[in-house]
């Protein structure tokens, strides 16, 4: 029978705790708890609470890499403008 009263481990991440914003804390993170479910010591309801997080996180990396996308695609598009002649004739 398994005791709801037990408390968590000492090194068990706190799924209340806010999920961070930046894309690198959101992937350390991750990984953290990618090696915490591969080990395989986890029980049913810490490794759906890990699962559940998981998901929250990878949510958080793949936002920030679209917001990131739209970034480079908007500065390529100032960068990769045609050549003005005219400009280009001002500037000699």
């Amino acid at each position: 029978m398994v005791n709801d009263q037990t408390p968590p481990p000492d090194n068990a991440l706190r799924f209340a705790d806010p999920l961070p914003q930046d894309f690198e804390t959101a992937l350390a993170e991750l990984e953290t708890l990618a090696g915490r479910m591969n080990d395989g010591d986890l029980g049913l309801d810490e490794s759906i609470a890990l699962y559940q997080r998981g998901v929250a996180l990878a949510q958080v990396c793949q936002q920030r890499l679209a917001a990131v996308e739209q970034q480079v695609q908007v500065l390529q598009g100032q960068l990769l403008q045609p050549f003005d002649d005219a400009a280009a004739r001002d500037a000699t």
